[in-house]
């Protein structure tokens, strides 16, 4: 009887591990990396920080000294479509909008848009 309750007690341990593993947050929280640019052409690197307050996301584009903060962003948790808005260190607009994938994945994506000074490119954010 001890044994199969040891067996018990160790099985609903391991059960419990691995759903308090599984537990990553918001969806959106972490550092994201991908390529903009047009098909077929050599792309721009492009890291993005992203982060929930509990109210709101706050994120930035190229953390360190090139860094731009988020003016807007949002997430439709009905389609998971997420969408941010800065301005670049040159002053030039930059709104993206894309789709969350993979969301049980730690390294899920965002496959949408990338335009920047009114020109749109296709991007591919991967979280690392």
């Amino acid at each position: 009887m001890k044994l199969i309750i040891s067996l018990l007690f160790a099985v609903f341990t391991l059960c419990a591990s691995v759903w308090v593993i599984a537990q990553e947050g918001y969806p959106l929280d972490g550092t994201w990396r991908g390529n903009w640019g047009q098909a077929g052409a050599a792309g721009t690197l492009a890291v993005v920080v992203m982060n929930w307050d509990g109210t709101a996301i706050n994120g930035r584009i190229n953390p360190g000294r090139n860094n731009v903060n988020f003016t807007t962003a949002s997430l439709n948790a009905d389609t998971w479509a997420v969408h941010f808005e800065a301005t670049s260190a040159d002053g030039q607009p930059i709104i993206v909008d894309g789709v969350l994938e993979n969301l049980g994945s730690y390294k899920r994506t965002i496959t949408g848009t990338w335009n920047i000074g009114g020109v749109e490119n296709q991007i591919v954010l991967t979280r690392e």
